[in-house]
Order: C-alpha cells, then sequence, then structure tokens
C-alpha cells in the first residue's frame, strides 16, 4: 500500500517539478559544492518542521507568492523570481546564470512549495555590521560554550565540520572577534567589497542573535586547529 501511495504521488508530479527539487538540492548546480538548501529551508515552520539546521537564509516557503525579492521592492534588479535565483547561483554557488530547463525546473519546484493564492511576505535579513570592523566588542564576548556547541552544529558544521576545513576554511580555535566578523560579515558583500572567491554567507540579526553568535564564538574557541 504505502508503494502504491508514492507512486502516485510522484505520478502527480510534473517532471520539471521533479527535477526542480533536485537541482534545488543539488550542490553541484554552482562550482563549489554549495546546494540552496545550504541556506534555505523549504518549510513553512523551521522551528516546528525544520530539519534542526539553522541556515543563513529564510526558508523558501511561499517564494513565489511574495511580491518582490532580494528587498528589490519595486523589481527593477530582480523582475522575476528566476532573475533572483540567478543571482545567488552566481554569488553563492559559483555557478552561471541559469538557462533553459534548469532555470524552468527550479521555478516549478519554488511554486510547489508556495501553495494557496493569498500573497506572502518578503522577509529580508537584517545585518548586524560593526561600522570600525571592531568585532572585539563586548557584545560579542564572553559566550557560553556549552549553549554555543549546540547552535555551531546547527548552523557552522556544514560547512566547517568540526571546526576543519570543509566547504569553507578551518575555523578552529579562532578568536571570538574573528568568528565574529565571518558570521556578521560573510563574504563581505553586503559592505559591497566581495572577497575574492569566498561565497559564505552572512547571518543577520534575524538569523542569528548577538547572544548567540557569542555562545559560537566561545565554543570554536574551545577547538583544537590541529
Amino acid at each position: 500500500m504505502f508503494v502504491l501511495a508514492l507512486t502516485l504521488t510522484l505520478a502527480a508530479q510534473s517532471s520539471e517539478e521533479i527535477a526542480g527539487r533536485r537541482a534545488f538540492h543539488d550542490p553541484g548546480l554552482g562550482k563549489n559544492g554549495v546546494a540552496c538548501s545550504d541556506c534555505h529551508a523549504t518549510v513553512k515552520d523551521e522551528e516546528k518542521e525544520g530539519d534542526g539546521r539553522l541556515r543563513a537564509g529564510f526558508s523558501l516557503w511561499g517564494v513565489a507568492k511574495r511580491k518582490f525579492w532580494r528587498a528589490d521592492v519595486n523589481r527593477t534588479a530582480h523582475p522575476t523570481l528566476s532573475d533572483a535565483v540567478d543571482v545567488c547561483v552566481q554569488i553563492f554557488q559559483g555557478g552561471q546564470p541559469l538557462e533553459g530547463k534548469k532555470r524552468t525546473d527550479l521555478a516549478a519546484y519554488l511554486k510547489v512549495i508556495s501553495p494557496g493564492s493569498a500573497p506572502q511576505p518578503s522577509p529580508k535579513i537584517e545585518p548586524a555590521l560593526v561600522a570600525d570592523l571592531d568585532y572585539s566588542r563586548s557584545e560579542y564576548r564572553g559566550g557560553d560554550a556549552d549553549r554555543g556547541r549546540e547552535l555551531f552544529y546547527a548552523a557552522c558544521h556544514g560547512c566547517h565540520p568540526h571546526g576543519k576545513v570543509g566547504l569553507g576554511p578551518a575555523i578552529a580555535g579562532k578568536n571570538f572577534a574573528e568568528v565574529a566578523r565571518k558570521v556578521r560579515e560573510g563574504n563581505g558583500l553586503l559592505r559591497g567589497n566581495r572577497r575574492g572567491s569566498e561565497w559564505s554567507p552572512a547571518y543577520g540579526n534575524n538569523r542569528l542573535s548577538s547572544p548567540q553568535v557569542a555562545d559560537i564564538a566561545a565554543f570554536i574557541e574551545t577547538l583544537s586547529s590541529r
């Protein structure tokens, strides 16, 4: 019975939706091993329905029903959802603009996770950049390493496994100011000064609070760099 139900469910999905879902989770969509799903969940309520990961970006549930994307209120830079997706593919996944079938397949999947007809809000990351780049301030100092351990494995481990080299560079043993800057600045894009080929996203205040960043930093300082 389960096999029959699964077969019927898959049959109800179009080939474009299936291909789009695979593309969303495909680390080969770009060139640096990062998938769309590394930065975005696809559930309505991340806390209740999520997989336990703490991603830098908001969930894309309902994204096709949003009035605009990437804070482009008038849709001048990103007139369509696919245009907004292309920015991520190029900047964070190291790829080229999507064309043809990949573009339409991914759009089809994003429509699947945008059910209903009601418009959805367009969430915006709240940056927490330090004006003078001095992240050694008190708000990021003296965190709790025990709390930070749980947060680290939810938010950072995927790209910095146990603090070692992974999709991102090794960060084990880094001091709290270095960690805070990495979390808040990412690849520098928010300041309009992207650093080399780095792809790492920035966690805004509404994704990780300052106390949470301090806790993560405290835990990372305890990790051996060897």
